[in-house]
């Protein structure tokens, strides 16, 4: 007799590790699907400094893929990018506390999860949620709303927490017993632990291991900004990039400019100069690299290589020289370096009590 198939949605989190185990051990063949959204850490940090990780032997590892390996299920990653992207510009519900739209990103996956059901002959969709655990998506009332939309409503399956919903279609067609499921509620985490120990599970992921960095206060500052001085309000994916990179200055209301942290920075931003914007680098002394991304002219060029300096090992010559390149031509200048702290106050940042309006 064939096995009962059950999709589950595979976060990297432990919760839906917990779940898809929990499902599995009922006899239920489970197949994990994960979402590529261009918004993971692991995949940002892969961007930043995977050369320089692999050229010291350093793996940069999906927590994914650690627990697709430790229960032995086959994951399957789907690319939503292009919606992802779309969709964090002009969310329909709106975003969580910082810039993260988690109503309308669990639509869109449960969407997708739903298609993927279809497609290998799946019964239910089953996701590591737990009642009360998160403010924005995970109150009964809100998960019926993301059931509706996503065109799911009856057949998702919440085994961390079924004990204490509505039975779904698992339970009514009798893939799965009541008993069998849990009954945890709120944001403590003891009662996943103790399942960890039952289970046997030897390798789990740690909390925010691989987490959406959309849900960090910096970068939602830094987003919202961007999205106030643009005409047209949406963002690519080298955006998303360069709004993870670097120190950013908004001196005028017309510019910002962006300096590298450190060498992995400096030649990303360099290979996501865009058009428009203005590359400035060293000519000789080794520093940082800037872009300038606006409506800028030659005075505001030479105020950020000026910055700029004041951040490279030449901070303490009387001139420096830079290379700017910018619509396709490129000039030398000479600046005096500045002490950077002088613009501290037009750094683009989070300031603790003064989140994103």
């Amino acid at each position: 007799m064939e096995k009962i198939k059950a999709v589950a949605l595979i976060s990297g989190g432990l919760d839906s590790m917990l779940a898809a185990e929990a499902v599995k051990r009922l006899g239920i063949e489970v197949h994990g699907v994960n979402f590529y959204t261009g918004f993971g850490s692991v995949d940002q940090r892969m961007r930043i400094d995977g050369e320089k990780s692999a050229a010291s032997n350093k793996k940069l590892e999906s927590s994914v893929r650690k627990t697709a390996i430790e229960l032995e299920i086959p994951v399957e990653t789907l690319d939503v990018s292009a919606e992802f992207l779309e969709m964090v510009t002009n969310p329909k519900h709106g975003y969580g506390s910082n810039v993260n739209p988690c109503i309308d990103c669990k639509i869109l996956m449960l969407r997708e999860a739903h298609k993927y059901m279809i497609k290998i002959g799946a019964k239910f969709l089953l996701t590591g949620e737990v009642v009360g655990q998160r403010p924005m998506s995970q109150h009964r009332n809100t998960m019926r709303h993301i059931e509706k939309e996503a065109g799911v409503a009856g057949i998702v399956l919440r085994p961390l927490s079924a004990g204490l919903l509505e039975a779904t279609l698992a339970e009514t067609e009798g893939y799965v017993k009541r008993e069998d499921l849990f009954t945890i509620s709120g944001r403590g985490r003891n009662p996943q632990l103790k399942l960890v120990g039952e289970f046997g599970i030897k390798n789990y992921p740690r909390p925010g291991n691989d987490c959406c960095f959309l849900i960090d206060q910096s970068y939602a500052v830094r987003f919202f900004d961007l999205m106030k001085h643009r005409q047209i309000k949406s963002v690519s994916m080298e955006d998303v990039v360069r709004l993870r990179l670097g120190r950013h200055f908004r001196i005028k209301e017309t510019h910002k400019i962006i300096i590298g942290r450190n060498e992995a920075e400096n030649d990303l931003l360099e290979k996501y100069a865009g058009e428009g914007m203005a590359l400035i680098k060293a000519a000789v002394e080794i520093g940082p690299v800037g872009l300038i991304e606006g409506v800028f002219d030659e005075n505001d060029t030479a105020v950020a290589a000026s910055i700029i300096a004041g951040y490279g090992k030449g901070k303490l010559l009387p001139v420096v020289e830079f290379n700017v390149s910018a619509g396709g031509s490129e000039k030398t200048i000479s600046v005096k370096p500045v002490d950077p702290q002088l613009y501290s106050q037009f750094i683009i940042q989070h300031h603790s009590g003064h989140g994103p309006k």
